[in-house]
């Protein structure tokens, strides 16, 4: 004979949100707008997961984020990645601001965690040559430039090696009561913090 349980465990009321912004190249305007006017209040949005830097050539060994902000989100995707054997490598071109110029930054600045992913510059076909190489082609040759557009000779491998990873942290998150913090030396935590009181 079965056994009825009285009630299972409650799972967190935690939605999943993705969003396909534009105008990034305009001053984040697509993003703006939704930090501006969020669907769910930004005080209780647990993190923001950037993606638009998935790599469409191969598979590579490690992973980046851009810039240097610390913060407990960026620590559970370091710590998610070795069990997907990807190492993380810091960002290779901190100079060129890219944490600044991204849509996550839209909500960065709004005080929610928030992290942009780029695939890997060691290829597991070509190494650390291979990856260079074709990051500085893009930079001078498409990026944000016309030319920056669908190739058929993209194999999208590396996304689907890459895509697993990132899915990972979303449901840990969403599956989970955890609110990731930014740093304590973060330029972005005090405008967290002044929302902690509507956590809870």
């Amino acid at each position: 004979m079965g056994r009825a349980f009285a009630s299972a465990p409650k799972k967190p009321d935690r939605s999943v949100v993705f969003l396909a912004v534009t105008a990034e190249e305009r001053g984040l305007l697509g993003s703006e707008y939704y930090g501006a006017k969020p669907l769910y209040p930004l005080a209780r949005t647990v993190a923001v997961i950037n993606m638009d830097a998935l790599g469409p050539e191969g598979p590579a060994r490690n992973f980046s984020t851009s810039g240097s902000a610390a913060s407990q989100l960026q620590d559970l995707l370091v710590e998610q990645a070795k069990g997907f054997d990807l190492a993380y490598a810091p960002d290779p071109h901190p100079e060129a601001g890219y944490f600044f110029r991204s849509d996550h930054f839209s909500f960065a600045k709004r005080g929610v965690p928030a992290l942009s992913f780029a695939s890997g510059n060691d290829w597991v076909e070509g190494g650390l040559a291979a990856g260079e190489a074709s990051s500085k082609a893009y930079t001078a040759e498409r990026y944000h430039q016309p030319a920056d557009e669908w190739r058929a000779d993209w194999s999208f491998t590396g996304m689907a090696h890459d895509l697993p990873l990132l899915y990972r942290v979303g449901e840990t998150l969403a599956n989970s009561k955890r609110w990731p913090e930014w740093g304590a030396a973060s330029e972005f935590r005090a405008t967290r913090e002044a929302s902690r009181s509507e956590r809870r």
